[in-house]
């Protein structure tokens, strides 16, 4: 009987593989450029950066800062999640107007804000975040000015060439440039004259004082998509317009008492329109009032009159605002005011007549999200309560390029050991298994790509680490389409039956890894949430992969005839024919079990952990030589030397460069520069590419955090394994949170003896290594379930023991592609993630040990305890 070859399955996955190439190709055009060639294309294509992948600061380079608001300072009534909205918009805000791709800013807790700039050193971050916000109001200038303004720089522009435009950068040749215009003033602009007057200031040396090559010969005009109240630019062309506008023979034709200045984010073109774009105005230069007599503004609907059903934002003045704020409504009416913050237009209402009282209604707004969004900048002239930095973290341009490079070269190796493996081992069932994992990582990241996902270097670990756990699914699969074909069924047959028996092995397996996904996704901060966040995502995705990708083509493979053999390997006799005595010997293991777990806590209790700054709260900086030299004991001299007491120096391994790391524990902001003193005073030719700082508050947090997270892991599983296998779910629970607890006791032994650093990335670690034990643990206990309903529960004991050896060349073999990725994570991974590796070697050790030798002997001693079932 001959099958289809290409039905509806068949076209959902090709389609899913079209959809994701497509999905994923904005991050491939992004990514494949570095420095300064990728911060400009995403300047200009800020589309293309919307739909691709974004890359943390461990990879992009750049600060984290984590700011807290300083309650102490709140009076009775101040709503504290008004200030963090308030603080939220100055600093979004700002960081717009310094025009940074990919910046993320968000609230966390109630008093809390993150804000990530990539590419942006420590003290710039700092500087942005946290100057005071500059509220003002200014008066438009007249569109007709605006007009001779654009019309004056267009004519400038359009009769340069390329190497005048080029000699006007040099200030000394500016001098005496004959093409050169001064600056004009108001009147003699309108009256068409030209005055020499003093040059215009000198501009931020950062700001590119040539106009840009692209766009020499063009007028400013033409990068108008249309005009009114100034004009609008497109969102591609807003940084080609902000270099033009910078560059000195542009700003000596802009007239001393104007300026221009950019909207706040994108507007509308036409209220009916899709296309958005950022408006260009020209203000007068002198602000009219400051902000700071502001006293309240609030969001409201207008509930009668004319304008009934639209909304609006009543203004209140306090002190001697009302007086000036009168003034200068009746000096201008009929003119546009706009509300300016740090220079950037929030809005620009018109003023109807003038407001005599100090109350003001600002109309004219689309919607309750924009007139909230103008209440939070309106009461930002005056906010009351400070915020602190209670934690920073900074990495340097080339070592978050030398960490993109080790961790997408590990995650190549490691991919490229399971399939050459997987092919051997499997013969044409691995070559399949091979498509399922390249096509599942093409979806994973394409799933990341639509959810605009942040990837760091652990998540580039839980990535590499989805593509050896995703295997697992196959090799169940494999391993009873093997059973089947020994029972004498032909390869199509045993093909259906091998996935239906399979199918729920796999589900609950990897559910129970989705679970701790969520976990760290939910609790974990930073790179943490990166790795859950990713872990989650590749493990569902394998799902789909597994189950209809690799059966479709098995399928197409099976179409023409039925076979009575089907290339799928042999396998290894002493894993297929397994004979393990492990009931017999459960006494055995459980002394093995008890000896390990004393030693670790021996070992704990001993020597401790040692715990990273994540915990304790204090600074750590990175620091690299360009020699191959062993340095740790030179800077140990140099800081001694120095008078500094407490910091403590760590060689990295596993970085390609010549890397160490310096931690102190407290917040002596004066640390940093008496070390930079100290090796120079030693003749320590290094540099620093990292620092991180995290307050004493934050390190509490994170230790709760930890604990919590590995607590909900183990109940989650627990209620999880109770609910899905019945009458005697709550042994089988039990028993999986034992082995869990008796991994973990012994993989903490293993942290501290090693004296591993206890970070963040280490929890992470751990959670997985949890979420793998189970997955082990779940396939047995479903093999024990299964062969207990065919054989009833009589003789227990030999039921569970014949169902691990059943199981256990499937045990091995996904062990085995499993380490090998762990292998090389531990190996070439990067100083980041080595410790990240190790720890998973060797949990996935203990958990295979614990899955078959400790797991299982408790379900038979919860059998004859609770034989009813619980």
């Amino acid at each position: 009987m001959k099958k289809n070859k290409f039905g509806f399955r068949e076209f959902i996955i090709l389609a899913v593989i079209i959809l994701s190439a497509y999905t994923v190709w904005p991050s491939i055009q992004v990514h494949s450029k570095k420095g300064e060639a990728k911060q400009t294309f995403l300047k200009e294509n800020p589309k293309l950066g919307s739909k691709s992948i974004n890359f943390g600061l461990d990879l992009a380079g750049g600060t984290s800062i984590t700011l807290q608001i300083d309650q102490s300072s709140l009076k009775d009534g101040e709503d504290i999640k008004d200030i963090q909205a308030q603080s939220l918009e100055i600093i979004r805000n700002r960081v717009d107007q310094y025009g940074l791709s990919e910046p993320q800013i968000s609230p966390t807790g109630d008093d809390r804000i993150v804000v990530e700039l990539a590419g942006v050193d420590d003290s710039t971050a700092k500087a942005l975040v946290g100057s005071t916000a500059k509220l003002e109001f200014k008066i438009l200038a007249e569109s007709e000015k605006f007009t001779q303004v654009v019309s004056l720089i267009d004519q400038y522009l359009t009769r340069q060439t390329t190497d005048i435009i080029a000699d006007s950068a040099a200030t000394d040749s500016a001098k005496t440039d004959s093409v050169k215009k001064e600056a004009l003033s108001d009147d003699e602009l309108l009256a068409g004259g030209v005055a020499k007057t003093e040059a215009a200031e000198k501009k931020d040396s950062a700001v590119a004082e040539a106009a840009p090559a692209d766009v020499v010969g063009q007028s400013l005009s033409s990068f108008f998509l249309s005009f009114g109240n100034g004009g609008f630019i497109a969102e591609e062309s807003i940084e080609k317009v902000k270099k033009l506008l910078a560059t000195e023979g542009v700003q000596k034709l802009i007239p001393r008492d104007v300026a221009f200045a950019f909207g706040s984010g994108l507007e509308k073109l036409r209220r009916d329109a899709n296309i958005k774009a950022k408006r260009l105005y020209l203000l007068k230069r002198r602000a009219e009032m400051g902000g700071d007599d502001i006293t309240d503004a609030r969001p409201y609907r207008v509930s009668d009159g004319m304008s009934a059903g639209e909304v609006a934002v009543n203004l209140k003045f306090g002190g001697i605002g009302p007086k000036k704020f009168s003034a200068v409504t009746a000096a201008n009416v009929g003119k546009q005011m706009a509300i300016v913050l740090d220079n950037q237009v929030i809005s620009a209402p018109v003023i109807r007549d003038r407001i005599p009282n100090g109350e003001a209604q600002i109309t004219g707004l689309d919607d309750m999200a924009e007139a909230n969004r103008l209440a939070v900048v309106l009461k930002a002239g005056a906010l009351k309560a400070p915020m602190q930095i209670i934690e920073s973290r900074s990495v340097g341009a080339t070592l978050g390029e030398e960490n993109i490079v080790q961790g997408f070269g590990s995650g190549a190796i490691g991919l490229l050991l399971c399939l050459v493996f997987m092919v051997a081992y499997y013969r044409l069932g691995g070559f399949i298994a091979s498509i399922g994992v390249m096509v599942n990582a093409l979806v994973t990241a394409a799933v990341m790509s639509v959810f605009n996902a942040t990837l760091t270097l652990p998540g580039i670990a839980g990535f590499i680490l989805v593509v050896g756990m995703s295997l697992d699914a196959n090799v169940i699969i494999f391993e009873r389409i093997r059973e089947e074909l020994k029972n004498g069924l032909t390869a199509r047959a045993a093909v259906a039956k091998g996935y239906e028996r399979a199918f729920s092995a796999i589900l609950d397996s990897n559910l129970t890894t989705v679970l701790t996904g969520l976990i760290l996704y939910k609790i974990g901060t930073g790179s943490v949430k990166g790795f859950g966040l990713t872990l989650t995502i590749g493990i569902l995705t394998s799902l789909f992969c597994a189950i209809t990708i690799s059966r479709a083509v098995f399928d197409w493979r099976l179409a023409k005839r039925d076979r009575t053999t089907l290339s799928i390997g042999s396998g290894f006799k002493t894993l297929n024919n397994a004979n393990l005595q492990i009931m017999k010997n459960r006494g055995k293991f459980r002394v093995l079990s008890w000896i390990l777990i004393i030693a670790s806590i021996a070992c704990i209790a001993v020597k401790g952990f040692d715990f990273s700054i994540d915990f304790t709260g204090g600074q750590v900086y990175t620091i690299q030589y360009q020699d191959d030299a062993k340095h740790e004991t030179d800077l140990n001299k140099a800081l001694s030397k120095a008078g500094i007491q407490g910091a403590r120096v760590r060689s990295l391994g596993g970085t390609s460069a010549n890397s160490y790391q310096i931690s102190v524990r407290g917040d002596d902001t004066s640390f940093e520069l008496a070390m930079a003193k100290a090796f120079e005073a030693a003749n320590q030719k290094c540099q620093i590419v990292a620092k991180d700082a995290v307050g004493p508050t934050i390190g509490k947090e994170l230790r709760f955090n930890a604990i919590l997270s590995v607590i909900l892991a183990w109940l989650g599983i627990a209620l999880y394994v109770w609910f899905r296998f019945g009458k005697l779910g709550l042994g089988f629970g039990v028993a999986a949170v034992l082995g869990l607890i008796h991994d973990t006791i012994i993989t903490l032994g293993f942290i501290s003896a090693f004296s591993l650093s206890f970070d963040g990335a280490l929890i992470a670690s751990l959670l997985t290594m949890i979420g793998y034990s189970v997955n082990d643990t779940i396939v047995n206990f479903d093999r024990i379930r299964e062969n207990t309903a065919i054989f009833g529960s009589a003789k227990y004991e030999q039921t569970i023991n014949s169902s691990l050896n059943q199981c256990f060349s499937r045990t091995v073999i996904t062990s085995l592609t499993t380490l090998f990725v762990c292998v090389v994570l531990a190996v070439k991974g990067g100083s980041s993630i080595r410790d990240f590796g190790l720890v998973q070697c060797f949990g996935i050790l203990i958990g295979t040990y614990s899955s078959v030798c400790v797991c299982s002997p408790i379900v038979l001693w919860w059998s004859k305890k609770f034989k009813k079932g619980v």
